[in-house]
């Protein structure tokens, strides 16, 4: 029944004057069923109001039934070809008419947009939508299909829904039927309870009431010409009018009259409506109400002009006849807060050209206006008539007010700025505009004219600048630096003393020394006598400065040493195979690689000493290029799961570098050549037993292989599956769990390699990739070549 209610609105407009006439369903397109299917959502008509409309105007029932067949085939073929979720017809047809008015906004865009009141037809919050939620007006004229509820209670108690039909009558039961169409709704109320007490006479002695409203109001057809965005016919509520109509249609078009809009009924104007009425006074008193078959037309517009500048509301405006340029200022709002009033620019289209009026501000309120004119408000100049500024040293800088006469002294604005106490008060500059508006500058003594010695007459635009005697001179500070606290520098304050610098600095650090205290202060003279010195350095005691009783100067550099015989911890790191691993402070600059074991409690049972690795801090310049040389070398390996390897490429990131050591021999001899002294940061790893070697690089499986006393460096690359056809075997080399290295050698056309431990990696290099020269490179090779040798032919050819 849903999909009928939305196709029977199609037979209403379509079959409209052809009454009985036959329809033939079948000869309708997908597209039309769809295109009416969507109008029928604007009606807001009951579905048995719908079906009463379709079957006066000649539908059958036959016909009916086939239209339900269409529809419900049209829904399931769309519902089956669509790619994403089906969605009801309802819910597209309620989409709809957002769609409409988003084209009608779209539509005509530059020229509309700045039409006034077309904003009136774009506006989403304001439809004109008559309010059903209201007592039924008085005036309200009744019409077919409209439902009048009538209640009748007290000593009597009934209830009736009467309904006007098509000839304009109601019925009531044990009532004669009664003609109610063309009254208004008070003179239809009065009628039926005349009528109701001839069947209920306690109605007239008032022991039974009647009470008459509108149950359902009817749908009444309107239409719209003229300069309409979208003329037709629409199917409105009874209780719709003017602006309800115009609404939906979109409002005028671009050459359509906002204030001549007329309602026609029965071949009769009835009213004419000004949307302007409306706009600027909020008067909707010609919005009439409107009748089945009214039709409103929209009349062209007679007169536009175009109003911009420094108005309130920038638009092109309709006038009337006998409305001059004050009226449609006012239609604006009225003038901007900057306008310029004085006159005002005109510009109009001439038979053949375009012409300039100007309106001054006494004419402009009967200045009669044409179409296309467009009417320039001006701003006011960014100027000052009497505007001076004062910056810089003074408490109140800003703009300041000449005197009513128009001069004022320089005095008298210093008084009023108030002078700060460190103004500069030698020398002010005043910044001036000439006659030419070429700029001046004007300097004076502030001094003077505060003491009244001398005074300056300004004038309009002067912007006069107090300097400051911080502005005038450099940052003056100190610098502390060395065993303090929070090394930095300072703002320099007069009479500032080294123990005040010292506290400032947070203090000396426990290591300084009050014994050595060196001042650096910059070389100032005025005698042109050329020196090699830097600067005048004083080294002393904190008691000795003390005694002098001097204060520091701007830009002094202080210096506090530390105590020679002061010493910080130095710690050691053990890690790995060894009772109690850990960091350690070293005792003494003779403690060695034993001691150290010694003091971490001993090795364990699985400690392999043989590789023991030390990383001791370094710092060599090329430290980071090294160690980006040394990650660009370790990622050619193919296999990252060599504990060794892993452990040197993790700190070889840091600052430090491996040590060569050999810890067995310096277990059995402690002491020894090969038990290193230990420096401040050393770290001392000794791992667990591996009994793998580690293959890397040019090599077909870098693999880990088992260690055994018989294996051999080529045993281990047999077991790798050979070199690989690029490898590099002259520059193979062998570094073993201490980070010693050792490389193949060759004797003739002998190749000796080095001995594997366990724990070792064996390295491969490759073989850098030779490019193929391209034939271009080989032509130019060869033409550079015969060339050679055609010249040294004929140099032989020549000699003969």
């Amino acid at each position: 029944m849903k999909f009928l209610k939305l196709f029977l609105i199609f037979l209403i407009v379509t079959v409209t004057g052809f009454a009985q006439a036959s329809v033939n369903i079948d000869a309708l397109t997908d597209e039309q069923l769809q295109q009416f299917m969507a109008q029928a959502k604007l009606t807001g008509l009951s579905d048995a109001e719908l079906e009463a409309k379709a079957k006066e105007k000649g539908l059958s029932a036959d016909q009916i039934a086939k239209l339900r067949t269409r529809i419900n085939n049209l829904n399931s073929t769309s519902s089956s070809t669509s790619n994403s979720s089906a969605k009801s017809i309802a819910d597209t047809l309620a989409s709809r008419q957002k769609v409409i008015e988003q084209d009608i906004i779209q539509s005509k865009i530059p020229i509309k947009s700045k039409i006034f009141g077309a904003e009136l037809f774009s506006n989403s919050n304001l439809t004109f939508e008559p309010n059903l939620k209201i007592p039924t007006p008085r005036n309200y004229v009744l019409g077919v299909d409209d439902i009048i509820a009538v209640d009748v209670f007290g000593y009597s108690d009934a209830k009736f829904n009467l309904k006007v039909n098509e000839e304009g009558f109601v019925r009531i039961p044990y009532v004669s039927p009664l003609k109610v169409t063309g009254l208004t709704f008070d003179d239809a109320q009065k009628k039926i309870t005349q009528s109701l007490s001839k069947v209920y006479p306690e109605i007239l002695t008032g022991k039974t009431s009647v009470q008459v409203s509108l149950g359902q109001i009817r749908t009444i057809r309107v239409i719209l010409i003229g300069e309409i965005t979208k003329p037709g016919t629409y199917f409105l509520s009874s209780l719709s009018s003017i602006a309800n109509a115009l609404y939906v249609s979109g409002g005028p078009n671009d050459n359509g009259s906002f204030r001549s809009i007329d309602l026609i009924r029965n071949g009769k104007r009835i009213v004419t409506f000004d949307l302007y009425d409306f706009l600027l006074k909020g008067n909707l008193t010609n919005n009439r109400r409107l009748e089945d078959d009214d039709i409103i037309k929209v009349n062209p517009y007679t007169k536009r002009v175009e109003l911009a500048g420094a108005v309130k509301r920038k638009a092109i405006y309709e006038t009337k006849n006998g409305e001059t340029l004050g009226s449609v200022i006012d239609f604006a709002g009225g003038f901007a807060d900057g306008a310029y009033k004085e006159f005002f620019t005109v510009t109009r289209m001439g038979d053949k050209e375009k012409e300039i009026i100007n309106v001054t501000k006494n004419d402009y309120s009967s200045f009669e206006l044409k179409s296309g004119d467009m009417v320039i408000v001006d701003s006011i100049t960014n100027r000052f008539t009497n505007r001076v500024s004062i910056n810089g040293s003074v408490f109140h800088p800003g703009n300041y007010a000449l005197n009513n006469n128009g001069t004022s002294k320089l005095s008298q604005l210093i008084a009023k700025a108030g002078l700060k106490e460190e103004a500069y008060l030698k020398r002010g500059l005043i910044k001036r505009l000439q006659d030419n508006f070429t700029p001046q500058s004007i300097d004076f003594n502030v001094a003077d004219i505060i003491n009244g010695k001398s005074d300056i007459d300004l004038k309009r635009e002067d912007s006069i600048k107090i300097y400051s005697i911080f502005e005038l001179q450099e940052n003056y500070n100190i610098s502390v630096q060395g065993e303090v606290n929070t090394p930095g520098s300072y703002d320099y304050a007069d009479s500032m003393k080294l123990q005040d610098a010292l506290i400032i600095a947070g203090g000396l650090k426990d290591g300084a020394t009050d014994k050595k205290i060196e001042i650096a202060r910059r070389i100032k003279t005025s005698m042109g006598v050329d020196s090699n010195a830097y600067a005048i350095v004083e080294s002393f005691s904190l008691d000795e400065y003390n005694s002098r009783k001097t204060v520091l100067r701007p830009f002094d550099v202080i210096t506090v040493r530390k105590d020679p015989l002061y010493i910080d911890q130095k710690i050691v790191n053990i890690q790995g195979e060894v009772q109690y691993p850990g960091k350690y402070i070293l005792q003494n600059n003779a403690e060695t690689l034993t001691d150290l074991i010694i003091r971490a409690g001993g090795l364990k049972s699985s400690a392999y000493v043989s590789s023991a690795i030390l990383l001791r801090n370094s710092y060599r310049d090329n430290l980071e290029r090294q160690l980006a040389e040394s990650k660009a070398y370790y990622t050619t390996s193919q296999n990252k799961d060599s504990t060794t390897k892993d452990i040197f490429y993790a700190e070889i990131k840091t600052p430090r570098q491996i040590v060569n050591i050999r810890l067995e021999k310096a277990l059995v001899t402690p002491h020894g050549l090969d038990d290193i002294k230990l420096e401040e940061g050393d770290i001392l790893k000794i791992p667990q037993y591996k009994g793998t070697v580690q293959t890397i690089g040019g090599v077909y499986v870098p693999r880990k292989v088992n260690f055994n006393s018989d294996l051999s460096f080529k045993d281990a690359i047999s077991e790798s599956g050979g070199f690989l056809p690029n490898a590099a075997r002259r520059r193979v080399f062998v570094q073993y769990p201490n980070g010693e290295v050792k490389k193949s050698h060759s004797f003739l056309f002998f190749r000796s390699y080095p001995k594997l431990k366990p724990g070792s990696e064996v390295f491969i290099p490759l073989k850098p990739e030779r490019k193929p020269m391209s034939t271009g490179e080989i032509i130019g090779i060869g033409s550079a070549l015969a060339g050679m040798a055609s010249i040294v032919f004929g140099i032989i050819n020549l000699t003969k």
